[in-house]
């Protein structure tokens, strides 16, 4: 089974790596300049936040092979299969009438799906993840991956936002993406990730426990991109449905963390698989 996921993880990056390459190099030719600003801060921002998460006991320490396929397949499988479906999603939504989620089913129906699958492909591939808590880790770079691809790319694409200067468009966009509205691909498929985690890799649990962790996980992080997605006229709406998703996405993030991070605490060479709720402490 490990060898036949491995086989099918390096077949879906293969193929999403055009769909990556090319939409940077066709708008790079027209914006060079916002082109290399914005990829310079990709490089920052990935490497930053992958350092941030190597130092903690939550890393695998087992070579990077699991955390470069998990960035890849965030930036471009995930990409590339978000880019095939994603229009037509967003045109039914609005033939509906339903304008004011029309974004919401554009962005958390394929997007979670496709990092989600990715997260199932790199724990199944890989035998040396094997903790609940790797699947928060794979989650969490495959969240990065596309995150990272997304600010690079609207870093180029809208620098021209600025009326003045594409370099202060790029520093806008990046700025907007970073601090307003801060992880959110690394939060949502980090908690859908944890699901994952324990589902495949919990001792000692039953079939129905196992997919209620896995769909329950990942209904928070549909639901919490769905709401963030929200547009519309209605102020109350728009700004309300950041604040409630933002608690909501913010708060489980912290709790699986934390509850992460505990789960993780070095044991011996003998551990096993926890078999234990998610918030409870790993025993031998």
């Amino acid at each position: 089974m490990s060898k036949l996921f491995r086989y099918s993880l390096f077949l879906f990056i293969l193929l999403g790596l055009p769909f990556m390459a090319l939409p940077v190099l066709t708008h790079a030719l027209a914006l060079p300049v916002p082109a290399v600003i914005s990829t310079v801060f990709t490089v920052l921002y990935l490497g930053i936040l992958i350092a941030v998460v190597r130092k903690t006991r939550l890393w695998p320490y087992q070579g990077w092979a699991p955390a470069l396929l998990a960035v890849l397949w965030g930036a471009g499988t995930s990409y590339a299969l978000v880019s095939v479906s994603a229009p037509s999603i967003i045109d039914l939504a609005a033939h509906t009438g339903a304008t004011t989620t029309a974004a919401s089913w554009g962005g958390a129906y394929p997007e979670e799906i496709a990092k989600t699958t990715g997260v199932v492909f790199i724990l199944l591939a890989f035998k040396q993840l094997n903790r609940p808590w790797h699947g928060f880790v794979i989650g969490m770079l495959v969240g990065l991956g596309f995150e990272s691809f997304e600010n690079l790319l609207y870093g180029i694409v809208m620098s021209p936002i600025h009326p003045s200067s594409d370099i202060m468009g790029v520093l806008q966009i990046w700025g907007a993406r970073v601090f307003l509205g801060p992880f959110l691909h690394i939060a949502f498929t980090g908690l859908a990730g944890w699901g994952i985690g324990w589902a495949l890799f919990a001792a000692d649990r039953s079939l129905g426990w196992r997919l209620t962790h896995a769909l329950g996980w990942f209904v928070v992080a549909f639901a919490c991109h769905f709401g963030w997605n929200i547009l519309g006229d209605d102020l109350v709406l728009l700004i309300g449905s950041k604040i409630v998703t933002g608690i909501v996405l913010y708060a489980s993030f912290i709790y699986v963390w934390v509850a992460a991070y505990k789960a993780a605490k070095p044991h011996d060479e003998l551990y096993t698989a926890v078999s234990q709720l998610p918030n409870k402490q790993p025993t031998h």
